[in-house]
């Protein structure tokens, strides 16, 4: 009977470890801003060194199961590291418009230079999708010797009204 119960108690522990830890990495506006907040850190203090780090499909700036992720663009509006779509890579981005109209990168670059930090809503589809979803991307400024870089990470269906409740005194861009 002592070796059941031993038997079952390991057992039950594994499994809520297993669960546990993929419920630690759940991405969520705290996980997203907390990614980029270390990502602008690493940035700030290794520049385009970080951007390897950063890209790292096994490494910490990919998270929640490959759902998050940090991109680094630069205030020209030309993409520097894109680690999903790394085709972006140098490519002027401007001109990207969403379905409502809003230029994202333009937003991205407007909020980041305002207030240094903050988040930018939108509509994007969602990976395999066709349909516009709810986005929202957190950026920061990043400064590393004479280049200015804005390092972001977004997420699905999460409102501009989500952000204030979390961060009531984060900026939020507004068109």
């Amino acid at each position: 009977m002592l070796k059941k119960t031993a038997t079952l108690c390991v057992a039950l522990a594994l499994v809520l470890v297993f669960v546990g830890s993929g419920l630690a990495e759940e991405l969520s506006p705290q996980l997203c801003k907390a990614k980029v907040t270390a990502a602008a850190k690493l940035l700030a203090a290794e520049g385009d060194a970080a951007f390897a780090k950063i890209k790292d499909p096994k490494g910490e700036f990919r998270f929640a199961d490959g759902k998050g992720y940090v991109w680094i663009h630069d205030l020209e509006g030309i993409m520097v590291m894109h680690p999903i779509k790394p085709s972006l890579d140098g490519k002027p981005l401007l001109d990207m418009r969403d379905v409502n109209g809003v230029y994202l990168f333009v937003a991205f670059n407007e909020t980041v230079e305002a207030h240094g930090k903050g988040w930018i809503p939108y509509a994007w589809p969602k990976p395999g999708q066709k349909e516009s979803s709810p986005k929202i991307s957190y950026c920061i400024l990043v400064k590393h010797g004479d280049k200015d870089y804005v390092a972001g990470s977004g997420m699905y269906d999460v409102t501009a009204d989500d952000i204030k409740k979390l961060f009531p005194k984060d900026a939020i861009y507004e068109d």
